[in-house]
């Protein structure tokens, strides 16, 4: 016996509007009427009554998707922001079905536009077409949504993105020397010389300060290639040690003084609170992470051995960290003065 209803209508019904609803059928059919007064509640009572019959729903396929690339590893925290970029380009679509979307994809992008950033709304539309993809290979649509939207807008790359000079990095530096009992001072000295991702300082337990605080070790990152051991400078090894102390190895290492951990959201305000009182434009743990890259290429590092020590992705790791950290004036002068020394003889 059928148990989902078909649906007819709405029909004029003298002034009003009637919608129809039939189940079963033979001797078991059964029909039923609602009547409203105006079209447009006829309608939005159809729409509802077939949304909840047609199963999976955008939020159910959302779910889906981000359940599966939690299985194939990918970080909490990577997890989260494709959640944040879906949730505003599918908001008025999550309790829909799925087929709503199908030829709604530019609608929806305009919709998350609103006063965004290029950068936001643009990474927002790729990580729906990655969903798009994701449904079409599971035969959940025939077709990607988002396939033909052309994003809206100049995106920013990170290269183009604001770091410190290397007079500025100087200062920074200075400074948080001076401050050595001062927690915040550590942090902001360990993102301006190990560049390392916001997360991945705070994540950090007393274990993984290695070799008498030489090496840190990153562990559990957002990618396979981010989990590296970073060699950690002369300067930084005492006040890591200290902060340290005589905590228990799975203790973190920024951590409140009830043991609770240090937040990357913590870590952002307590690192521009630095570079504040330091006297250097007031940035971001990501942007002393392009600042470290930069002055590492610009002393001659390569693409490659830059993107290692970032915990890029092998597999495209030049190309990203040129794109996205470096920058472009000082990996083409980076190239040109290991050319010249070769030349020189002086390699």
């Amino acid at each position: 016996m059928r148990t989902t209803p078909r649906i007819n209508g709405p029909y004029k019904h003298g002034r009003k509007w009637r919608v129809q609803f039939t189940t079963g059928s033979g001797r078991d059919r059964s029909t039923t009427y609602k009547v409203f007064d105006t079209r447009a509640a006829a309608e939005a009572c159809v729409d509802g009554a077939r949304d909840e019959a047609q199963g999976v729903t955008v939020k159910m396929a959302v779910d889906q998707w981000l359940t599966e690339k939690r299985a194939a590893g990918l970080a909490d925290v990577t997890i989260a922001g494709y959640r944040a970029r879906l949730t505003a380009l599918l908001g008025p679509a999550l309790s829909r079905p799925l087929r709503y979307v199908r030829t709604r994809g530019a609608e929806l992008y305009i919709g998350v536009l609103n006063g965004r950033r290029p950068d936001t709304h643009q990474h927002a539309l790729v990580i729906g077409g990655m969903w798009g993809r994701w449904c079409v290979k599971r035969k959940l649509l025939k077709e990607n949504p988002f396939a033909d939207v052309d994003p809206i807008g100049r995106k920013t790359l990170g290269a183009d993105k604001s770091r410190l000079t290397v007079d500025e990095s100087r200062i920074l530096y200075g400074w948080c020397l001076e401050q050595p009992d001062s927690a915040d001072a550590i942090l902001t000295l360990g993102y301006l010389l190990l560049g390392s991702r916001a997360s991945e300082l705070t994540k950090r337990d007393v274990r993984d300060l290695d070799d008498s605080g030489r090496m840190l070790w990153i562990r559990a990152t957002k990618t396979a290639a981010g989990r590296r051991r970073l060699i950690v400078p002369p300067e930084l090894v005492p006040l890591l040690l200290g902060l340290c102390g005589d905590r228990r190895p799975d203790a973190p290492i920024f951590a409140h003084p009830n043991g609770s951990r240090w937040t990357r959201q913590l870590a952002r305000r307590k690192v521009m609170s630095c570079c504040k009182a330091a006297g250097v434009p007031v940035l971001p743990p990501q942007a002393l992470r392009r600042t470290q890259a930069t002055l590492a290429t610009e002393a001659g590092e390569t693409a490659l051995a830059v993107a290692y020590h970032l915990g890029q992705a092998v597999k495209a790791a030049p190309a990203v960290t040129t794109r996205s950290y470096i920058g472009r004036d000082a990996a083409h002068e980076a190239k040109a003065g290991r050319a010249r020394r070769s030349i020189q003889g002086l390699n």
